[in-house]
């Protein structure tokens, strides 16, 4: 029996190869750009930014949830009706 050794370089190696496969947060699984992720984090940018007007002005304060929730479920809704119908197609 052999016993399997690798070397520094080796290991080095094999961590840049892992390094190149990888895809960042604003990618897809297979390393296309999303622009469903980035209309998400817009839509929660502007959630948290109206919810904090809202707080501090108390005259727009019905105004202000509505643009609020409605900037939620425009961040979140799309991306998880995404999910859905890609795992129907696969």
């Amino acid at each position: 029996m052999s016993s399997v050794t690798t070397t520094a370089s080796e290991n080095t190696a094999m961590a840049t190869k892992n390094q190149d496969n990888s895809v960042g947060f604003w990618q897809e699984d297979n390393g296309n750009n999303s622009s469903m992720r980035l209309m998400s984090f817009i839509a929660l940018i502007s959630a948290i930014t109206f919810g904090g007007i809202t707080l501090f002005k108390p005259d727009i304060k019905e105004v202000g949830i509505q643009l609020t929730y409605s900037f939620l479920v425009a961040g979140f809704a799309p991306k998880a009706v995404q999910k859905f119908a890609e795992t129907r197609i696969k």
